[in-house]
């Protein structure tokens, strides 16, 4: 939340429009998919139709439908793609079922329900209950379940992917499947195996073919033996975040095939594994990851090192360092001086406008003050400041959390996600009017968080804390120095209608 650039703006005649920015481009998002894709353009003869405008909301749509499994296919070795003569998977009462069937002492096949699509970038959540029934291989031994993901290749026990673990003891372990890589922070753990600690050594694997390797959760999570148990993924290209009943077991980055290519999707599948084991409320939300539309100010592009669009305070080169399209902010703040901030801010200055940005914040360690917990913002003309903070899990405590207006209005909802994975704000943003040095209306923001509505059309009364004085005039988007080392990328401004 601390500071804002002091150099001063460049002025604009332009009050209600992108500066000197091209007529808007339009996108349309598909809110059932985890992929955003553009409206085909009309023929050349044909008048064309405007796409509806930016929608930077997401919404949780059911996998599972609680009826059938539509949209689910069930494998088993023993009789392959949906032959499943013993309903080891079946639906009831708005459940899904896995070997709730009478056990004969017999062995039972091993198999799982996948979907018949895959997907990306997404937030995948469900409850689980465990029965009472254990089946020969594993009888009498821990329950055992689980959720692959990035599920790819043939159909096998055990396809390759990556295995978010329930069992019995051990909810929140991670499993590498059949020669699946990934790369993740670990101290030593038990048995041999590493434990995820977001503060310990470096771990990138090179498992073999045909592997199967565990890194175990990062905390004992309380599991209830016979009620309803909450996970959620949170899938982000080739990275992973799993959480058990609100706290986050692991995180990987890096997720690799068996050939070492980025495993980015794939199919999300559940385990039957020798355990009686009901589900339901199996909902996915798309990640809003939205590309810059045509007629966009692209500020911060992915792929590329390129930092062009950006100046220091004083105006002179951006020293941030980027990468592959991400930036990283380089701290020189000092406790309490605001002014040895090393905050950038755009070249260009902006009116009213759609401005979009991801981010990443660091994992921090518990017990530091609220503003401590991976401190960033985004100015909007160098005035007004949206915050960025690690707000997940947390209480909201008034007008500093995550996705508030810092100082004047506190965020609707809490809808950060974990520390490490990538954030989106979506702002829509109408300039102060003026008449002359007089102004006539404040500044209004509507402010969309990871795809949530948090502020909705809100009055900006003046400068937040730190910020530059209002004016008449247009003014740069300020990325904040507050010595986090906060990463951003994909940042793009499109005007607004009129």
């Amino acid at each position: 939340m601390f500071s804002a650039p002091r150099a001063p703006v460049q002025p604009s005649a332009r009050r209600s429009a992108l500066s000197h920015a091209p007529s808007r481009g339009l996108l349309t998002v598909l809110l059932s998919s985890a992929l955003w894709s553009c409206a085909a353009p009309s023929a050349p003869a044909v008048t064309p139709t405007p796409a509806p405008p930016l929608q930077p909301q997401t919404a949780w749509t059911p996998l599972f439908n609680g009826k059938d499994l539509s949209g689910w296919t069930t494998w088993l070795p023993s009789g392959g793609a949906n032959r499943d003569p013993d309903g080891v998977f079946r639906v009831q009462d708005g459940e899904l079922r896995v070997l709730h069937i009478e056990d004969t002492g017999a062995e039972h096949d091993f198999g799982y329900v996948a979907t018949t699509q895959p997907h990306t970038d997404y937030r995948l959540r469900l409850q689980y209950r465990w029965g009472k029934t254990t089946f020969a291989p594993r009888k009498d031994l821990p329950r055992d379940a689980g959720i692959l993901y990035h599920l790819t290749g043939p159909d096998t026990i055990w396809p390759s992917s990556m295995e978010f673990q329930i069992m019995e003891g051990n909810t929140g372990d991670l499993w590498a499947i059949n020669g699946t890589n990934l790369s993740t922070t670990v101290s030593s753990g038990s048995d041999g195996d590493p434990r995820y600690d977001p503060f310990g050594e470096a771990l990138t694997t090179q498992f073999p073919a045909e592997s199967y390797k565990r890194v175990q959760r990062a905390t004992d999570v309380p599991e209830d033996a016979s009620g309803w148990n909450d996970v959620e993924l949170i899938v982000s290209g080739d990275e992973a975040v799993q959480v058990v009943d609100g706290q986050v077991t692991s995180r990987v980055t890096g997720i690799r095939a068996p050939d070492g290519s980025a495993l980015r999707s794939g199919r999300i599948a559940l385990q039957a594994e020798g355990a009686e084991v009901t589900y339901r409320n199996i909902d996915l939300r798309p990640l809003a990851y939205l590309p810059p539309p045509s007629g966009a100010t692209v500020l911060l592009a992915s792929g590329t090192d390129n930092a062009a669009a950006w100046q220091s305070r004083s105006g002179g080169a951006a020293d941030w360092p980027v990468q592959a399209g991400t930036m990283t902010v380089r701290s020189t703040a000092k406790p309490g001086d605001a002014a040895s901030t090393n905050d950038l801010r755009s070249a260009q200055a902006f009116g009213d406008m759609h401005l979009h940005l991801e981010f990443k914040v660091p994992v921090t360690r518990t017990g530091l003050p609220e503003q401590d917990r991976s401190n960033s913002g985004v100015y909007l003309q160098g005035r007004y400041e949206v915050q960025i903070l690690d707000s997940f899990g947390q209480p909201l405590t008034g007008q500093d959390d995550l996705g508030a207006v810092y100082g004047l209005h506190a965020a609707s909802v809490n809808a950060a996600l974990p520390a490490g994975t990538w954030q989106s704000y979506d702002i829509e943003f109408r300039a102060a009017r003026w008449e002359g040095t007089q102004k006539t209306a404040d500044a209004r923001v509507t402010v969309y968080l990871n795809g949530e509505k948090v502020q909705d059309d809100v009055a900006v009364t003046g400068s937040t804390m730190l910020g530059e004085p209002e004016a008449a005039t247009d003014g740069p988007v300020v990325l904040q120095d507050h010595g986090s080392e906060v990463q951003f990328r994909n940042i793009w401004v499109a005007p607004l209608e009129e």
